[in-house]
C-alpha cells in the first residue's frame, strides 16, 4: 500500500512525535533495558518454561502440587525483579497514554480514530 506524500509524511510525524512522548521513550527504555538484562531474562524464561509445563500437565494429567509451586515461585521472583518491574510500570504508563492520543486525533479528525483504526471485529 503506498499512501501518498503528505499523509505519509503526516504519518511519519505522529511516529517520531509518539515515540519521543515521555511516556512511550520511558516504555522503549525499559523494554530495551529489559532486553539487555540477562538475569531477568532468565526469570522470565523460567516462568514460561514452568507454565509450560503446567499447562502440558493439566492437558494431560500428572499436574502435582510441584508443579503449581513451581509457577508460583516463578511469577513471584519475575514480580520481584526490579527490571521486570519497571519495564511493567512504563507499559501500564504508556497504555494509559495511548486512549489519549486517540482521543486527541478524534477531535482533530472528528470521528473515532481509534475504532476506525482497529477494523471491523476488533475489541
Amino acid at each position: 500500500m503506498v499512501l501518498n506524500p503528505e499523509l505519509q509524511a503526516a504519518t511519519q510525524a505522529l511516529t517520531l512525535a509518539l515515540r519521543q512522548s515521555p511516556p512511550i521513550a520511558a516504555f522503549e527504555e525499559a523494554q530495551a533495558r529489559l532486553e539487555q538484562d540477562q538475569e531477568a531474562k532468565a526469570l522470565l524464561n523460567r516462568l514460561r518454561e514452568a507454565q509450560r509445563r503446567y499447562l502440558d500437565k493439566q492437558r494431560h494429567g500428572g499436574l502435582t502440587q510441584a508443579d503449581i509451586d513451581a509457577v508460583r515461585q516463578a511469577q513471584a521472583a519475575v514480580q520481584r525483579h526490579p527490571t521486570v518491574i519497571a519495564y511493567s510500570q512504563a507499559l501500564q504508563v504508556a497504555q494509559a497514554f495511548l486512549p489519549e492520543v486517540n482521543l486527541e486525533i478524534s477531535q482533530v479528525l472528528g470521528f473515532d480514530f481509534g475504532a476506525l483504526a482497529a477494523g471491523p471485529g476488533s475489541c
